[in-house]
């Protein structure tokens, strides 16, 4: 088993409020569950309006599916809208032995 992780900074310009940045990132993170089956949480930026941290995950079977579902994420989110801008990706894969 393989677990595909990224820490990934958004900045969000249009926001004007706590209540702004909330919306823009619930709603990526629903599509982000419904479209991938993605595990998302925001991890940081909580008390800023215009940056976000969501963690993402991924997990498969092997090493290159876990990779290539997690960087067709990432290009979902850099697709997003003009509302959530990707300025920064840490990211890795990590096996799992039985």
């Amino acid at each position: 088993m393989y677990v595909a992780a990224a820490k990934i900074n958004l900045h969000i310009p249009a926001s004007q409020s706590l209540k702004d940045r909330r919306s823009v990132l619930c709603a990526l993170s629903d599509r982000l569950r419904a479209k991938f089956g993605a595990a998302v949480a925001e991890v940081g930026g909580q008390d800023t309006w215009q940056v976000a941290v969501i963690g993402v995950s991924v997990v498969s079977g092997t090493m290159s599916h876990a990779r290539e579902r997690l960087d067709e994420v990432v290009r979902f989110i850099e697709e997003f809208s003009p509302e959530a801008l990707v300025t920064a990706v840490e990211a890795d894969v990590i096996p799992f032995e039985d």
